[in-house]
């Protein structure tokens, strides 16, 4: 099977064609009954998630789905069904299936079981090379999915799920999985390089071990054990650069937004922050107050707090600054005298920059 897909794909991509007037043949009926025609012409259907305001989306209907080349291979090999995931059986069909990005692509079988996933806009040749990888059934996605329900919970496949989740943002479904993992790791087995992804400093921690999750939560409170392996400095960025980042988020409105505020947590990040031996401590513990005035709205301590000690922050510190001009913008600088302190002391501190060319700017 697998080889006659390969055949016909190659096929399709290297054909002598000369003009692209060709596109996708789109379905305009309920999946229920492409779902029955499947089942009759033994094809997978190809199902794609879009929305009207996706620029990609735009893109891959524009520029890809166009193309002779992805035309002929769908049009012979798929039942194609193109849908709006706010319109509809939209919806309906977005949750089943953990759509959590536009577009985001799927492969169903003559059941309705999700077979393939991907997302993202892409050029036409690694659009086929997905799609061909997907109607293998075999293929890595069916693996997975197959072996966790039939109860497989081996740490890498449980690891594999996780990031294959993320990556098709399934943020919810790929939590829900970290903590299914976690809680079966004992506390050694959480130190393992295999198993860093969940709490360190890369492409997942937006998802897994920012401020306010468990991972970090765990982290910050075992930061001894965590150094023994990773090393003191390591982990030391790691927790700095959460709370950090915690405080930009606060003066940019996101944490209030997206976690909410109660006092309840700053007094646990404050805890969290004298329980370590991070260098930047008086910083940070100096930033939850900013953070926190921030979440309550009191632009005139948040300023105070600043100008009072910006000078001795680290430079990496400074960079909440960027944060701060997009709580208190240039053009509300008259109501709070010292903003332009604020700006003159960052220009003549910081290390990055960036921050000093932007700063400087306002002068």
């Amino acid at each position: 099977m697998k080889n006659v897909i390969y055949s016909l794909l190659l096929a399709c991509v290297f054909s002598p064609l000369m003009a692209q007037h060709r596109e996708i043949a789109f379905e305009h009926t309920p999946l229920s009954d492409l779902l029955a025609r499947s089942a009759k012409e033994h094809k997978l259907v190809f199902v794609d998630c879009y929305t009207s305001w996706c620029g990609p989306c735009k893109e891959m209907s524009t520029h890809v789905f166009t193309k002779d080349t992805v035309a002929d291979f769908f049009n012979t090999q798929l039942i194609s069904l193109k849908l709006d995931m706010e319109k509809g059986e939209g919806p309906e069909v977005g949750k089943k299936y953990r759509v959590g990005a536009y577009p985001s692509y799927l492969l169903l079988n003559e059941k309705g079981e999700l077979v393939y996933k991907f997302i993202g806009g892409m050029p036409a040749e690694e659009f086929l090379k997905k799609v061909s990888e997907g109607m293998d059934p075999d293929n890595r996605v069916a693996q997975i999915f197959r072996r966790y329900e039939a109860g497989d919970r081996s740490p890498a496949l449980m690891r594999e799920y996780i990031v294959l989740t993320i990556r098709n943002k399934e943020i919810k479904r790929g939590k829900e999985l970290n903590i299914e993992y976690t809680q079966s790791l004992t506390a050694q087995q959480k130190l393992l390089p295999e198993n860093w992804f969940l709490y360190g400093e890369n492409q997942f921690t937006r998802e897994l071990s920012d401020m306010h999750s468990p991972n970090f939560t765990y982290l910050v409170e075992h930061w001894q054990d965590f150094a023994k392996v990773k090393g003191i400095d390591s982990i030391n960025l790691k927790i700095s650069g959460v709370f950090r980042k915690l405080t930009s988020y606060c003066l940019q409105g996101y944490y209030q937004k997206d976690i909410g505020y109660q006092k309840e947590d700053f007094i646990v990040y404050r805890k969290q922050i004298k329980h370590t031996q991070v260098p930047d401590k008086k910083d940070l513990m100096i930033m939850m107050d900013i953070a926190e005035a921030a979440c309550q709205g009191d632009a005139q301590l948040v300023t105070n707090l600043i100008a009072d000690h910006i000078a001795q922050f680290s430079s990496p510190n400074m960079d909440i600054i960027f944060a701060y001009l997009s709580f208190i913008p240039s053009y509300k600088k008259k109501e709070y005298p010292r903003w332009e302190e604020i700006i003159h002391t960052v220009a003549a501190h910081s290390q990055n920059h960036f921050l000093v060319d932007h700063v400087k700017s306002y002068f």
